[in-house]
């Protein structure tokens, strides 16, 4: 058996002036960005913007792609 290193860019959270910068140049461009601290947190948060019953999306309008950014390393 042998194993994959990964990189540590991976493995890194990035420190808060990074995630403000991404969460503003997300927002600019027609996102809406929620930040959490654990993964608990994101899968509590992700099905709230989703409304009941919806099955297809035709088409992404802004402020239709809402993203979750979480404050723990989870895997990728």
């Amino acid at each position: 058996m042998s194993t994959i290193a990964t990189p540590d860019r991976f493995t890194t959270l990035p420190d808060e002036p990074m995630i403000a910068s991404a969460v503003t140049t997300l927002e600019e461009h027609g996102f809406s960005v929620e930040v959490v601290d654990d993964l608990d947190a994101a899968q509590q948060t992700v099905p709230a913007p989703i409304p009941h019953g919806s099955s297809e999306i035709r088409q992404e309008l802004p402020g239709r792609i809402h993203l979750v950014l979480i404050r723990q390393v989870v895997g990728f």
